[in-house]
């Protein structure tokens, strides 16, 4: 049988206030404990076993407001504040720890995104071509993207070409917003970005770097258990920098076959939910080396449920439309961004007319002619475990 260890956190700052209180004016009686908080009552046995004896009978009021209360339940909060600390693993073990095993903060990471170019060529047969370092920004220029590969076709159409931000750090944009030419290529008339930019990191905190090496330290070079996979896809795999689920007994995706022991799914994507590159797929697949036991891990691209959302919309006396109908559309896209990593979670009309009326300037969701609040979605989804909804198109009319 082990030793138990000793219980040194004291960090009930309200039972070591009763305590004292008992022992100094001995106001603390049964009927008082009784009528406190549940906490209280574990000061019970203590007056049951005659150590409510006090030194200072005179002092017979325990109620709060008493300044020997006050003080002395100030005096015990400290005290465990206090006793609190002192049972910490000090941080710079915590950093010992982190540069023993090779851990260092994360450097800020630039946003990425797919832009589309639309191509007008001149003939059939012409190749048009972008190449890398074109600029593209956003109307104000505040926002900036620089292709990082050339790309061509022949003749006209779209293009799409993978371009990151020129500086560092988180960044979030709508789709379509990034519209605007800093260098123009030849027959390119026009360009965006199709989906929403969730893209990017911040240097990372010591704080975060120091969980981090909690979690390695748990599980070590050894990936055991479902959570143990999912933590180093996160933190090692992708980066920090992602999405990453799993679903146990899973072959290969086949959601809906037969479970199996010692199969699992791994679905990953960027915080944007878009899929993987190919660098960081690589870097997955050798960290799967790392799976203990008669274990077969398969990686999975995201599944979406694609819908669209059209309603007609009072605005409320005085508010601009363009502004408010903009607003409506980026809490709709939030709602459902990949970010939230709302696996499972149904299309559901009423959570879309509770996000269209939660946005300032909308009066109310205004009744389609048959009587339903949306025009689409007309009727509720549910989704499988392992999809995510996903918006297309947003057509919000103003009555």
């Amino acid at each position: 049988m082990s030793i138990p260890y000793l219980d040194l956190t004291i960090t009930n700052e309200e039972k070591i206030a009763a305590e004292a209180i008992s022992r100094i004016s001995g106001g603390l009686t049964r009927p008082i404990v009784e009528a406190q908080i549940e906490i209280l009552r574990e000061t019970l046995p203590l007056i049951d076993a005659g150590l409510d004896a006090p030194i200072c009978p005179e002092l017979t009021n325990a109620n709060p407001s008493a300044p020997h209360t006050v003080i002395l339940e100030a005096m015990s909060w400290v005290t465990a504040q206090l006793a609190y600390r002192f049972n910490q693993i000090p941080i710079q073990n915590h950093i010992a720890f982190a540069n023993l095993f090779g851990i260092e903060p994360r450097a800020a990471t630039a946003a990425t995104v797919t832009l589309r170019f639309t191509i007008v060529a001149p003939t059939g047969g012409t190749v048009v071509n972008i190449p890398a370092g074109t600029d593209i920004s956003t109307e104000d220029g505040a926002f900036v993207f620089s292709t990082i590969e050339s790309a061509s076709r022949t003749g006209s159409g779209t293009l799409d070409v993978l371009a990151r931000r020129t500086v560092s750090g988180r960044t979030l944009l709508a789709p379509n917003v990034l519209t605007k030419f800093i260098d123009l290529p030849t027959y390119a008339t026009a360009v965006t970005n199709p989906a929403a930019v969730d893209s990017g990191t911040e240097t990372e905190s010591l704080a975060s770097t120091l969980e981090r090496t909690t979690r390695f330290q748990r599980r070590g070079l050894r990936l055991v258990t479902a959570k143990d996979l999912e933590e180093a896809i996160y933190d090692e795999g992708l980066l920090g920098n992602g999405i990453v689920r799993v679903f146990p007994f899973i072959e290969n995706g086949d959601y809906t076959g037969e479970r199996k022991a010692g199969y699992t799914t791994v679905v990953v994507m960027t915080r944007s939910g878009t899929v993987i590159d190919a660098a960081t797929r690589s870097r997955l697949n050798i960290l799967l080396d790392q799976v203990i036991g008669n274990q077969f891990v398969y990686l999975a691209d995201p599944d979406f449920v694609d819908f669209d959302i059209a309603a007609k919309v009072l605005l409320s006396s005085g508010a601009i439309e363009s502004t408010t109908i903009a607003a409506a559309e980026a809490n709709l896209r939030n709602f459902y961004a990949a970010s939230r990593e709302q696996f499972g979670r149904g299309i559901y009309r009423s959570e879309i007319v509770g996000v269209l009326e939660g946005t300032a300037g909308i009066e109310r969701v205004v009744l389609q002619d048959n009587g339903a609040f949306l025009e689409d979605p007309v009727i509720d989804t549910e989704i499988a475990a392992h999809e995510l909804a996903r918006i297309v198109d947003i057509d919000l009319t103003v009555v």
